[in-house]
């Protein structure tokens, strides 16, 4: 069966260059890398992958240059597509495999012909051994793998802004067994910034009222409380990554400039104390 992984970036590669040799260890047939505009080396990082590698450039013949999601997802999709790809991870720049997926490829390859996976999204805190467990993270699922020739495209929905992957027809199911690691938390400074541009450039750039941009990101940053709860040894096993990473990381996306520089005080709902650093 051939396998692909569809990854989109821009200007990742101060996580890249951690990420790469845990990717390496995975079978993947193909990783398809959408490249939003990067201005730095992310694109020679990815290409260092052991595996064929596959940029699809941002141009302006997607979305006149600017970033859709949509869109976005659905060049890689059609890529893969076209490609002869029967399965698909969609996968962020910031996220990788449990450990057990990896040790039981062959195993979960089998399942994946079947049914479609809804794994559980382990939001890592503070270290690669914590994660979150507060109240809108308790049954967090997330599908991102793709039976090709059972999804439908992305393309129906002309949103800037979409699901991981599209309707399938297969039966989906719930698990925890196996999970979809995510660093975006893990360093609680950089998260609460990123989640306090994306409000400013929702309010600045699309226009949405305070009260319904602070209705949407409240609730799930939780005022920053996590409740960090240890996570089972097999889902992470070999696997330490240092949250420090994101201090680099926030030089290069600029989050607090932007914030302070087109700062709306009733935005700023939490996560104060980082502004004022």
């Amino acid at each position: 069966m051939k396998v692909h992984a569809n990854v989109p970036f821009r200007n990742e590669a101060v996580l890249l260059k951690h990420l790469v040799p845990i990717w390496n260890k995975y079978p993947i047939d193909e990783w398809v890398f959408f490249n939003d505009r990067s201005t730095d080396n992310s694109v020679e990082i990815v290409k260092t992958l052991d595996a064929k590698v596959t940029i699809i450039d941002n141009t302006e013949a997607i979305a006149g240059g600017e970033w859709h999601e949509t869109k976005c997802r659905q060049a890689m999709l059609d890529y893969s597509r076209k490609n002869k790809a029967e399965l698909i991870f969609a996968i962020d720049a910031d996220e990788f495999l449990s450990s057990n997926m990896v040790k039981n490829w062959d195993e979960l390859i089998n399942i994946l012909s079947d049914m479609s996976l809804n794994t559980y999204w382990y939001n890592f805190v503070d270290d690669t051994q914590h994660i979150r467990q507060d109240s809108q993270y308790l049954h967090n699922y997330k599908t991102f793998i793709m039976h090709v020739p059972s999804v439908l495209n992305f393309t129906g929905n002309l949103l800037k802004h979409t699901p991981r992957t599209p309707f399938t027809m297969q039966n989906q199911v719930k698990t925890k067994t196996y999970g979809l690691m995510h660093l975006q938390s893990m360093n609680v400074k950089f998260y609460a910034l990123k989640q306090l541009w994306y409000k400013h450039w929702e309010y600045h750039v699309e226009k949405r009222p305070i009260e319904l941009i602070n209705r949407r990101y409240d609730p799930v940053v939780n005022n920053l409380d996590f409740n960090k709860t240890r996570i089972e040894h097999y889902l992470v096993e070999g696997i330490s990554l240092d949250p420090s990473i994101f201090n680099e990381l926030l030089e290069v996306k600029g989050y607090k400039k932007y914030i302070l520089e087109n700062l709306v005080p009733k935005l700023v709902t939490f996560g104060k104390e980082f502004l004022e650093d």
